[in-house]
């Protein structure tokens, strides 16, 4: 059967267009009432017109007209029998083409009537069965974009990881090797006739800390008389004096300075010297109160830094302080013997204590303007060195030996400079260096 509304093939049991979707069920007695309406007094019907030129005669009720139409018509191409009706329908009155006319490439033609339109139930239901499969395939490329945008972040991200690490890596042993590396620290040191370079055991020093790298850090270390020797890691340390330095003629000294801090960098590349000198001065003083006990440990001490000649220093040391200890009310000279195997005397005054030669003679007067007190020194009558306490500190340069003979000693507890003058005689000049050991043997008070 053929849709009254449309023209399109349907099965024979349909009840309603499936393209249209108007109801094609009609009574006998309706469609004949209907057929009889449609006529018109040109001979054509509101359902199908044909142009009257052609030939082609009117069609009958539907199912009555395609036979007539395929008989009238002749012809098997039913897409030029579609043509030839959209052609007629153009002719007619434009009201009734709206209202009855088949739409165009309509065909009596049964074999092509009999192909399915591309609007067909059978299309509508493939596509059906397509779109799953569709959505199937979308998601599966969707999930496929994922999981490969997801690999590519995962591998630029371990990729990262690992540049990091290796940096993490890199950076950790540049800091291991840097703090391996020990830096020298110099301190400033001062005492009066304390002197490294011409036979004085140096200063020992306490070092306790911790390193950067975490480990505990505790030893002796030595100062030399230009504030050398100290050499640490990178860390924070804490510094005191370990014990008195021997000097020459057993000379030993107090020390009154608090424990200072030292903070070595990490950040280090190579060894260097960090100068501390201008923050950190240790002054070391003749002994007020000198033990037997002080002078053991400076000698235990100075002996495992591998300085031996402080065992004969620290003899030395007990002759010096505790020998004569039933003459020190007792200004006149005592008797010993110096280290060069001549016959000494040691010279106990208000200012100074100092070792002269057993030929050396020895007089105090008190001084006048600038000078405090004179001591001067004689030797086969002849005034061979002078040694002035000064009202107050100077400042002098040069040593004894040096072409102006003036050299400064030091300065006392009160703030007072000692200087010494060499005198200007032949025998001055040929004692110059015993002059300058003599010198060395002072302890200003």
């Amino acid at each position: 059967m053929f849709c009254r509304h449309c023209g399109k093939k349907l099965p024979d049991d349909s009840h309603f267009c499936t393209y249209c979707g108007k109801n094609v069920e009609v009574d006998d007695d309706a469609a004949q009432v209907e057929g009889d309406a449609a006529t018109v007094d040109d001979g054509t019907t509101s359902d199908a017109r044909e142009p009257a030129d052609d030939g082609v005669s009117v069609a009958e009720p539907l199912n009555d007209g395609l036979a007539a139409t395929d008989a009238a018509v002749g012809r098997d191409d039913a897409a030029n029998v579609g043509a030839a009706t959209d052609t007629a329908s153009a002719s007619d009155d434009a009201a009734h083409a709206d209202a009855a006319a088949p739409p165009a490439g309509f065909t009596s033609d049964a074999p092509a009537a009999s192909h399915a339109p591309s609007g067909s139930r059978a299309d509508v239901a493939s596509t059906k069965r397509w779109i799953p499969i569709a959505i199937a395939v979308a998601v599966v490329v969707i999930a496929a974009i994922g999981i490969g945008v997801f690999a590519q972040q995962r591998a630029e991200a371990e990729r990262i990881a690992q540049q990091e690490r290796a940096e993490r890596e890199r950076e950790q042993e540049e800091r291991l090797e840097r703090l391996s590396i020990a830096h020298d620290v110099r301190i400033g040191v001062s005492a009066n006739g304390w002197d490294t370079d011409d036979g004085s055991t140096p200063l020992p020093v306490h070092v306790e800390g911790m390193t950067d790298a975490g480990d505990t850090y505790e030893e002796i270390q030595f100062v030399d008389g230009a504030g050398n020797g100290i050499s640490l890691l990178p860390g924070t340390y804490t510094i005191d004096v370990a014990a008195s330095p021997f000097a020459e003629y057993g000379r030993m000294y107090d020390y009154t300075v608090d424990p200072f801090t030292v903070e070595v960098d990490d950040d280090l590349e190579e060894k260097i010297l960090i100068d501390l000198s201008d923050e950190i001065q240790i002054e070391l003083t003749y002994p007020d109160n000198l033990t037997e006990d002080g002078i053991e440990r400076a000698r235990e001490i100075a002996l495992n830094g591998g300085y031996d000649e402080a065992d004969e220093l620290a003899d030395k040391a007990y002759e010096r302080y505790f020998d004569d200890e039933d003459d020190d009310d007792d200004r006149t000279p005592s008797s010993s013997t110096s280290s060069s195997g001549l016959n000494t005397k040691t010279y106990d005054g208000d200012f100074f204590e100092i070792d002269l030669p057993a030929a050396w003679e020895i007089n105090v007067a008190s001084g006048g303007g600038d000078v405090l007190a004179r001591h001067s020194i004689k030797l086969e009558g002849e005034t061979i060195l002078t040694i002035d306490v000064m009202v107050g500190d100077e400042d002098v340069s040069g040593t004894i030996t040096d072409a102006g003979g003036m050299e400064k000693l030091g300065v006392t507890s009160d703030g007072n400079a000692v200087i010494a003058v060499r005198g200007n005689g032949t025998v001055a000049y040929n004692s110059m260096e015993l002059i300058a050991q003599t010198l060395k043997t002072i302890d200003i008070d």
